[in-house]
């Protein structure tokens, strides 16, 4: 009996959730697309030793679900429920013996299911429409991995996981043991801006993320590590946006 009364109300909920998202669509006040482009993305990484190591950025993908909801002819507020990847490459120099040299790049790929919020404003130049927003986003990991590709005293490439929010009791990488990068904290949180060209239904879109949250999980409290993207995408979308009127 608990279990039909929950999926009854439940079935209403989807009822009315549809009908005030139907609402609003006739209205012409919500839009909805997609995009997908690629990111650039980084980590501002806080270490006691800098001397011996180099952050490079790496090369991702973004894949989003665009909803905006237009509160008069110029504000809105415009938010893209996004899978991203993020990342980045540590580039070392250490020492196994006196005089023999070696070098490790450590690349980073993290998969991140992500939503901003932004509040939009827009400028109507004739056909095409500039935009700029800015809001917070939230993050949450999906899965992850860390190449490391050592050279010099011996070649060899090293696959380690991405555990997400507790240290891994075996890891194949002495490097990546020793910098304790698979113990990353999965949830994440940030700022966000957007800039962007629309053209009837068609956009074009850059984004860049900045990460507040230190993702380093146990470690000493002067070290951290942070997320931090710059994304260009193309989009399209489905329904016209027509501006609520003015009162």
């Amino acid at each position: 009996m608990e279990i039909k009364q929950t999926c009854l109300t439940m079935k209403k909920s989807i009822i009315f959730c549809a009908f005030i998202c139907s609402s609003l669509l006739s209205a012409g006040q919500l839009s909805v697309g997609i995009s997908a482009g690629s990111n650039l993305s980084t980590m501002s990484v806080y270490l006691r030793d800098l001397s011996t190591f180099r952050i490079n950025p790496i090369f991702g993908y973004n894949f989003n679900f665009i909803a905006e909801y237009n509160l008069n002819s110029s504000l809105s507020l415009w938010s893209n429920l996004s899978i991203t990847q993020k990342g980045f490459n540590q580039h070392i120099r250490y020492y196994y013996l006196p005089h023999v040299d070696s070098t490790a790049d450590m690349t980073s790929r993290l998969a991140y299911l992500e939503l901003p919020v932004y509040l939009k404003f827009e400028t109507r130049l004739n056909q095409i429409n500039l935009f700029y927003g800015i809001g917070p986003y939230i993050a949450y990991g999906l899965q992850g991995k860390i190449t490391t590709k050592i050279t010099g005293r011996n070649d060899l490439s090293i696959t380690d996981k991405i555990s997400w929010d507790k240290p891994r009791d075996y890891i194949k990488s002495d490097l990546v043991k020793e910098y304790g990068y698979t113990g990353i904290k999965r949830f994440d949180f940030g700022l966000s801006t957007i800039l962007g060209v629309r053209y009837k239904n068609f956009i074009i879109t850059a984004i860049y993320k900045y990460g507040l949250n230190n993702i380093m999980w146990e470690y000493f409290q002067d070290e951290k590590m942070a997320n931090s993207s710059l994304s260009l995408s193309v989009g399209y979308f489905f329904t016209k946006t027509s501006a609520p009127r003015q009162l």
